[in-house]
């Protein structure tokens, strides 16, 4: 005698694959996102410190650079005065704000750092552009100490 078997099987996932399914997918949706997130404020914080970089660095330019260090007696003559440090220091801290010293030292940034800078700070005291914006900082330009080098702070935003 033949036996037969006879599947009867529908075809397609039950409700419990499916909703295995759904819950595995949400799960690695919310990790892809996640990590995606997290790479666009790792981006901004980068930003934001090369920001500072640049400006420590164009600060450090404006001390060492010869249109600041000579100072023109007499243009006649021709005669001319190379300023101490100490006279440099004391021409970037009579100015009373971040901005006033940024003013100071935007000769020796590049254009579009500049540009970015002027045009997202509201506050002379508190130095801004998108990346410090989105990443909740922004940059202080500190009185300089005697006996110090001047630092360029990056600070959060409360």
């Amino acid at each position: 005698m033949k036996t037969t078997f006879h599947h009867n099987s529908a075809k397609g996932f039950s409700f419990v694959e499916l909703m295995m399914t759904l819950a595995i997918l949400s799960v690695m949706a919310s990790l892809i996102i996640g990590a995606f997130s997290n790479a666009a404020s790792d981006t901004n914080r980068i930003v934001s410190r090369q920001q500072q970089a640049a400006v420590q660095a164009a600060l450090n330019a404006w001390i060492n650079g010869d249109s600041n260090r000579v100072k023109v007696i007499n243009a006649t003559t021709g005669s001319a005065k190379i300023l101490t440090l100490e006279e440099i220091r004391t021409d970037y801290n009579s100015r009373a704000t971040s901005l006033a010293r940024l003013n100071l030292i935007g000769s020796y940034l590049d254009s579009l750092s500049a540009s970015e800078f002027y045009n997202n700070t509201t506050n002379s005291g508190k130095i801004k552009s998108q990346a410090l914006s989105s990443s909740k900082q922004y940059l202080s330009l500190p009185d300089w100490a005697s006996g110090n080098f001047p630092q360029v702070q990056l600070l959060p935003d409360a």
